[in-house]
């Protein structure tokens, strides 16, 4: 007696299950794939990132080498020493350091003329480098730190000249007749038949 029953084709078959299990493995390895090539490229542009931030922050510091920290808005820091060993004013060319009053007294020093530019002199004192200015102890007046101890009354109170600050007079003590001294005056004003101190010492005692 034939049968009725009807068998699937075994080649169809095979085809239906390869197929099937291929697509299901194919779509698995292309996920994958797909999120390793994600990784990489989040890898490499957080890396880039990292490596940009590292060369601003180098050059950066090389340049503060090459031309100083800058101060105060400067392109690099005016602070120097003068041949006397004193704080100064250094010009744009890096070489020449001026005294501290030669700063915005109506004569070039530096060669590009910045010593006397509005950078500086258009709101003295507050334009100066810090190191250059002292603050009187009223502290509404000021001179320049090359002034102190010099001997005349720049601050109209003698804290420029205190001796506190200052070594030893080194011509005669006393207390002083003229506004422009802070009791101390040279030798040469000694016997010169001018009343230089209030006791008259630099007359009678002086020599």
């Amino acid at each position: 007696m034939p049968s009725n029953r009807v068998y699937p084709e075994h080649q169809d078959y095979d085809t239906f299950s390869v197929s099937t299990f291929d697509s299901r493995r194919s779509m698995t390895f292309h996920h994958n794939r797909d999120c390793t090539c994600c990784f990489k490229r989040k890898c490499f542009c957080i890396s880039g990132m990292v490596l940009l931030a590292l060369g601003a922050i180098s050059a950066f510091i090389t340049l503060g080498v090459i031309f100083g920290i800058p101060k105060n808005g400067n392109v690099y820091t005016r602070e120097c020493r003068t041949s006397l060993g004193k704080a100064g004013f250094l010009c744009d060319d890096r070489r020449t350091c001026i005294g501290p009053s030669a700063l915005c007294d109506g004569q070039v020093d530096c060669v590009n003329g910045e010593d006397e530019s509005r950078t500086y002199c258009s709101n003295l004192p507050n334009n100066l480098p810090e190191g250059l200015v002292f603050r009187c102890a009223n502290r509404k007046i000021w001179t320049y730190t090359d002034k102190l101890c010099d001997n005349k009354n720049d601050c109209g109170d003698c804290s420029d000249e205190s001796a506190l600050r200052c070594p030893a007079c080194p011509g005669w003590r006393c207390n002083t007749v003229f506004f422009a001294d802070c009791d101390c005056i040279p030798k040469t004003r000694c016997n010169d038949t001018v009343q230089d101190c209030i006791d008259w010492s630099d007359e009678i005692s002086c020599r």
